[in-house]
């Protein structure tokens, strides 16, 4: 079973999220060591009223200290522990800091108990060793656009091509499929997703606990 959804952040601060069509939303958070993303808990509380999964994520920004950009997401997000999946989006050079990125994820796991996942491209992942972050357990969101920057409509996987080759984790848990993707309600481009499981495997990777039968 997959989920289709859509990341957004302060870019798409206009969109009506009644009018779209998602299984799941993705929200940015916050950024670098003091960037707090205003629209954030908006996309959230919307995803909680409306009984949808959400993840919330941090751009890197590698230069920084680790740590400190790892309690600082924490800071600004630590009450969506437990409810949603928190991911880190490694696009900012340098992107071989492979260290960097392996020292915020375990830094975050310390602080919630929750494993985050981390976003990269495809040739991020294919560039550089990524072997102790896979084998640590951390799932992998990648990006890959197949269909370059040709609009794809209403989460229509068909014709994006090959899925990405993944080189240091046996699977990648959620593509980014196009950059250009076009959903009822919204007029302009959406980042979109297509999740590799169904709503019992998102809560596991967001530390939902299941309730006292």
């Amino acid at each position: 079973m997959t989920m289709n959804g859509i990341d957004i952040s302060n870019w798409q601060a206009t969109i009506n999220l009644d009018k779209v069509k998602v299984d799941f939303i993705i929200c940015k958070a916050t950024e670098g060591t003091n960037f707090v993303d205003k629209y954030c808990d908006k996309f959230v509380q919307w995803a909680i009223k409306n009984n949808k999964p959400f993840g919330f994520y941090h751009f890197a920004r590698p230069s920084n200290d680790a740590l400190k950009e790892a309690r600082f997401f924490y800071e600004n997000t630590k009450n969506y522990f437990g409810h949603g999946i928190p991911f880190l989006d490694w696009e900012a050079q340098p992107l071989n800091d492979v260290g960097w990125a392996k020292t915020w994820l375990d830094e975050v796991y310390r602080l919630s108990g929750v494993r985050p996942m981390i976003y990269m491209s495809e040739f991020v992942e294919n560039s550089y060793d990524w072997t102790q972050v896979a084998k640590a357990n951390y799932g992998l969101w990648i990006a890959k656009y197949s269909k370059g920057k040709a609009p794809i409509y209403n989460h229509n996987v068909s014709g994006v091509g090959k899925k990405p080759y993944v080189k240091h984790w046996d699977v990648c848990t959620m593509w980014q499929y196009t950059g250009t993707g076009i959903l009822n309600g919204y007029s302009s481009n959406l980042d979109l997703d297509v999740f590799y499981g169904d709503l019992k495997a998102w809560n596991a990777y967001a530390g939902i606990k299941k309730e006292a039968e």
